[in-house]
């Protein structure tokens, strides 16, 4: 058992903030999304699941990232932050086809966000969570996710929104990536974006 958001951080950390949370449907992968649904509901956020696909149509899996997150809209209101995990959408021995489907859905999870409410609402938060170092294309989709949040970290600024991206460690446990989602999600992550938070440790940074 990792360490608990709620252990870490102080009761209701995330009053009044809005967030989706963008993965595969619930039970696939290490359902890291379900942990950052639960521990930022307990810290005070009123929070909604998108769902994500990563198939062979693309215009099918952009789709359905617009409207599962127009879905969340309706339901939340407003949205100040979206949390995607990335782990989940990757299919064990997929390969390279994989890879690009799972880095294509993040940035169509990135794109409905900023287009349903965060460019005109006047800005937010986008957290892409990568793979845990060892597992297949791990090194290759932390490397696509953080190209990708220093890109529009630089494209997005004028819209006040902030992207940020994290490599779990081999040992970086769902519920302790789950705390550090909130934290970021927290006003204290408005200082961060454009950056990799590396967990993985020297050796597998380098």
């Amino acid at each position: 058992m990792g360490l608990q958001a709620a252990e870490l951080l102080r009761e209701g950390l995330l009053d009044g903030v809005t967030a989706a949370v963008a993965g595969a449907p619930d039970g696939t992968g290490r359902d890291v999304a379900r942990h950052v649904r639960e521990a930022s509901a307990s810290l005070g956020a009123r929070v909604a699941a998108v769902e994500l696909t990563a198939g062979d149509d693309a215009e099918a899996d952009e789709a359905r990232a617009q409207a599962s997150m127009s879905a969340a809209l309706e339901q939340l209101g407003s949205l100040g932050g979206l949390v995607v995990d990335a782990a989940g959408l990757f299919a064990p021995g997929g390969g390279r086809e994989s890879l690009m489907g799972s880095l294509e859905a993040c940035w169509n999870a990135a794109r409905a966000a900023a287009g349903a409410a965060m460019i005109e609402s006047g800005g937010g938060r986008i957290l892409l969570l990568g793979p845990p170092a060892g597992s297949e294309h791990a090194a290759a989709a932390v490397a696509g996710l953080e190209n990708t949040a220093r890109t529009l970290s630089i494209e997005w600024a004028r819209y006040a929104i902030t992207t940020v991206a994290v490599a779990p460690g081999e040992k970086t446990g769902p519920d302790e990536l789950a705390a550090l989602a909130c934290w970021l999600l927290s006003p204290a992550g408005s200082y961060f974006s454009g950056c990799l938070l590396d967990l993985r440790g020297p050796a597998a940074a380098a």
